[in-house]
Parts: C-alpha cells; sequence; structure tokens
C-alpha cells in the first residue's frame, strides 16, 4: 500500500481564494499568509482556481468507516452484542437492509449457541436438557435469521427471493456467499 504525496512545505495560493500565498508546513495550512508575486493577480486579471491540497473543513463527526455513508440508516453494530440487540429489536422486520457485522454477528452467535449446547450433549441429565434448550432457541431464532439474511441480500443488492437457495443442494454455500458481498447502497 502506498502512502500518498505530501507536497513540501512552502508557500501556494490560498485554499479559500484570496489574492495572498497561504504558507503550507507539509502536514496543515498555517494562518500565515503573504501578498502573491504574480503580477496577474495585482493587476486584477483573471486568476486560475487556488489549488487546493487538503479539505480546510474539519468533520463534526469522526467517520465511522469508509463502508457508511453519512445518510446510512443501518444501526451501527460493533460488536456480537450490538448485532444480538439489533436481531431481536428487528425481530420480525423483513424490510430494510443489514450490514454485513449485523449479520456475521448474529450467525456467529447461533453458531457458538449450538457447539455450546453440543458439547454438554454427553453429560447423562444435563445432555436432555441441553437438547430441549437447543430445539427452543432453533425454534426462536428462525424467524430473526432469516430477517437479518433478507435484509442482508437487500442491502447486498440482491433480490430478497434469493433466500429460496437454503432449499437447494449446496444452496446455503451460494447464499452465504451473496450474503459476504459488500453493500450497494451508500
Amino acid at each position: 500500500m502506498s502512502t500518498p504525496h505530501v507536497p513540501p512545505a512552502n508557500w501556494y495560493p490560498d485554499p479559500s481564494g484570496g489574492q495572498y500565498l497561504r504558507f503550507w508546513d507539509g502536514a496543515a495550512w498555517t494562518t500565515h499568509t503573504r501578498p502573491t508575486a504574480d503580477p496577474m493577480v495585482a493587476t486584477g486579471a483573471p486568476v486560475a482556481a487556488p489549488m487546493v491540497l487538503y479539505s480546510q473543513h474539519v468533520p463534526v463527526h469522526a467517520p465511522i468507516g469508509a463502508w457508511r455513508g453519512p445518510d446510512d440508516s443501518r444501526p451501527l453494530v460493533r460488536n456480537m452484542v450490538d448485532a444480538v440487540r439489533v436481531c431481536v429489536q428487528k425481530y420480525a422486520r423483513f424490510d430494510g437492509r443489514a450490514s454485513r457485522p449485523e449479520f456475521w454477528y448474529a450467525e456467529l452467535t447461533s453458531l457458538l449457541v449450538v457447539f455450546a449446547a453440543l458439547f454438554v450433549v454427553w453429560i447423562p441429565f444435563v445432555g436432555w436438557l441441553a437438547l430441549l434448550l437447543l430445539w427452543v432457541f432453533a425454534m426462536a431464532s428462525i424467524v430473526p435469521l432469516l430477517a437479518v439474511t433478507v435484509r442482508r441480500l437487500r442491502d447486498a443488492g440482491f433480490h430478497w427471493a434469493w433466500i429460496f437457495l437454503y432449499l437447494a443442494p449446496f444452496g446455503g454455500i451460494a447464499l452465504l456467499i451473496m450474503c459476504a458481498q459488500p453493500s450497494k447502497h451508500p
């Protein structure tokens, strides 16, 4: 990965468009200005647009990530707890979109619950209880996992009906690949 070229410290045309030169210290614009030595500027002749090296506007909010636009309505999912919270809040909401972290953390949570139940299945009495709880969890998580998959497909730019790939042999693999695609919306 290459680093961007940073202009050396020098006097450059003022990025705000004035008839002055502003000093660039190699990292940021300073407050030091001086009149330009260009006779075209002094006579009032038309001057080319000033060179703007970097935007002078400081963002009010820190950027969340390269994949989120400023008008992104999806909830911010940073970890597994956030993903489970969003899936529970949107229990049967098939409209809208779901980000990749929301989908993958929800899938990872259900996978971890299944693996945890499989570790205790071999214990005599606790195993039957674990199987019962696993069955209850499976029944309770069908709708939220289908909803988050439909929302994720919509966010990746696919029609919701592609969820029926689950019914085809090896269709689940194709569906997981489709859900791994980046967002097609800002």
